[in-house]
């Protein structure tokens, strides 16, 4: 089954006929505890007469392998013939992980069942519905779903797991704070940043990039100082094309460091990357024969960048970095490491919960001894700057 869409002003309206098309009388719902209620889908569900709903929302922002197995065992006391996740990444991750392992004899998954997780189970997997209220993470249109054990980030991935139907409404991401809006908008722009220049890319991938990268660069800014339905549905279609772009390239350096900073420091997935991002346009651009990660080679990498510089109005790398991190100031979000109590003595940690999937996707290599030259160097300034 192709995913099909339906994206604009008040399509969440397309959901009743879309349930009664596949003659579904009991669906389970995963949803955030508090959004789904602040966005107004709860209203637009409780509109639905013919389907009964049963609601599962006991999961954290960044869900737990606990959690899906809640979500899990729920759902199949449940026998719902289908399921819908409303709400960010996290709730869209969760409905697809659930649905996922739904058709395993499994009474709890465990990480060994994520790590070597295959689609060789030939059983009929429920419909996915997913309704995204924010414009950031760009699961709904991802083949893949992350969760947390023990601190450590896993993902598992299967074209399965893509949902079935989409629907992408502007009006339920209205209630999103200014905060909520920067920091999700900024997780789309890494995405597309980084697809653009991952060693996974094609021509495909980076038209999604580059038209994502276009839109956020110029609605971003509006759309969390000045927001209106306009700008959010332009950031609902950038975050959309952004997570196609990723669907394809996968994420890169940027997102592997990050992961640490949101298990260990609370920080918002969609920050936590952006705080990294600037340093990869100048550490990329200097790739050269000893390092090279992709096979097209070190003059197609140095190209490829010099296209993004392009793009976000960059001369050079360290002009782009430098214009990166005055965007991400605009949006009121700390670029430091240090506002976020981030020291010295915290590298270790950081350093021993990489990402080395998602490293491995960088256009240049990276040892672990670049990326603490990279972070003491953060930090130092970052100090520098506070004292003065």
């Amino acid at each position: 089954m192709n995913q099909k869409e339906y994206i604009g002003i008040g399509t969440i309206d397309n959901l009743d006929n879309i349930l009664n098309d596949l003659q579904i009388t009991k669906s389970f719902l995963v949803c955030g505890k508090k959004s789904f209620s602040n966005c107004g889908a709860e209203t637009h569900i409780n509109k639905i007469k013919n389907v009964q709903f049963i609601r599962f929302s006991d999961f954290e922002i960044n869900p737990k392998i606990e959690d899906v197995n809640k979500g899990l065992q729920l759902f199949r006391q449940s026998n719902a013939d289908a399921i819908i996740a409303i709400g960010g990444g996290s709730a869209i991750d969760m409905a697809k992980l659930i649905r996922c392992f739904s058709i395993r004899n499994l009474n709890k998954i465990s990480i060994e069942d994520i790590i070597n997780y295959k689609n060789d189970i030939k059983k009929n997997i429920p419909p996915l519905v997913v309704i995204p209220t924010t414009a950031g993470s760009g699961s709904e249109a991802t083949s893949f779903a992350v969760l947390y054990a023990d601190k450590v980030k896993y993902s598992v991935a299967d074209k399965s797991i893509l949902p079935d139907i989409v629907i992408i409404d502007p009006v339920l991401s209205i209630s999103l704070s200014p905060y909520n809006t920067a920091v999700t908008g900024m997780d789309a722009l890494c995405h597309a940043v980084e697809a653009y220049w991952s060693i996974n890319s094609t021509d495909e991938s980076k038209e999604y990039a580059k038209k994502a990268i276009t839109i956020i660069l110029n609605t971003l800014p509006d759309t969390v100082h000045n927001p209106s339905i306009e700008t959010r549905l332009k950031m609902a279609e950038a975050a959309n094309l952004a997570g196609k772009a990723i669907n394809i390239s996968k994420t890169t350096a940027a997102h592997a460091l990050s992961y640490s900073l949101t298990s260990y420091f609370t920080i918002p997935h969609g920050l936590a990357v952006s705080l990294f991002l600037p340093d990869f346009f100048t550490f990329n651009y200097n790739v050269t024969e000893k390092d090279i990660a992709d096979p097209r080679g070190v003059k197609y990498i140095k190209q490829t960048i010099d296209e993004i510089n392009h793009l976000l109005g960059g001369k050079d790398s360290c002009d782009t970095r430098a214009i990166l991190e005055q965007f991400i100031k605009k949006l009121n979000l700390p670029v430091n490491l240090s506002f976020y109590g981030i020291k010295l003595n915290d590298i270790d940690l950081i350093l021993q919960n990489i990402n080395d999937e998602r490293l491995g996707n960088n256009p240049r290599r990276v040892a672990r001894d670049e990326i603490r030259k990279i972070l003491e160097l953060k930090i130092k300034n970052d100090l520098l700057f506070t004292e003065n």
